[in-house]
């Protein structure tokens, strides 16, 4: 196996994005309610018009929602940017699991933060590929070394994405929806 460095960075820089409960809030209040501006939202999910407008700016940085100008107020809707291939296919699964009595706030956490790192990402693509492997194999085939291998590994066993038994690593078969997304949106990267 060779390694496989072509995934694209995009998707674990949008879970690190996510990853945060102050843009959660912020992306659960411009999906509830949708056209209103920063101050509105802000005092929505909690915070001043400084977290709110970074936290936007940043959901928006990642193609998850879109900023309309009207005149001199910046509105924020639930609209995917086209140019960003990830957006629409993660924005329909949020839209289901951020809704009240689906995935708290911290699952949602815990789970995207398994793809936050492009090393984490590469191992999941060829378990992907190739699973089950060993820990060896796995560290060989992305080029990656034993204790950084093991690392990751223990976070995404903690994050229930994978399961190591015996030093055989598998992907778990059964993921909650934004997870089983996730996947798929790492296999079908180039």
């Amino acid at each position: 196996m060779t390694p496989d460095n072509t995934f694209h960075p995009t998707l674990w820089r949008t879970c690190r994005v996510l990853a945060n409960p102050k843009r959660l809030a912020c992306l659960r209040a411009v999906m509830g309610t949708p056209n209103l501006c920063v101050a509105e939202i802000a005092r929505e999910a909690g915070l001043d018009e400084v977290q709110g407008s970074m936290a936007l700016r940043a959901l928006q940085a990642r193609g998850l929602i879109a900023a309309v100008r009207e005149s001199r107020w910046v509105r924020y809707v639930p609209e995917t940017d086209p140019l960003v291939p990830s957006a629409k296919p993660l924005m329909d699964v949020l839209s289901r699991v951020l809704r009240p009595g689906e995935m708290c706030d911290e699952e949602v956490i815990r789970t995207v933060t398994a793809f936050t790192h492009p090393r984490r990402l590469a191992m999941l693509r060829c378990l992907q590929l190739h699973a089950p492997l060993s820990i060896e194999a796995l560290s060989a085939a992305c080029g990656i070394s034993l204790p950084a291998a093991y690392r990751h590994l223990r976070k995404l066993s903690a994050r229930r994405v994978v399961a190591v038994q015996d030093d055989i690593i598998t992907l778990v078969p059964r993921q909650n929806p934004l997870a089983r997304m996730l996947l798929g949106l790492n296999a079908r990267t180039e």
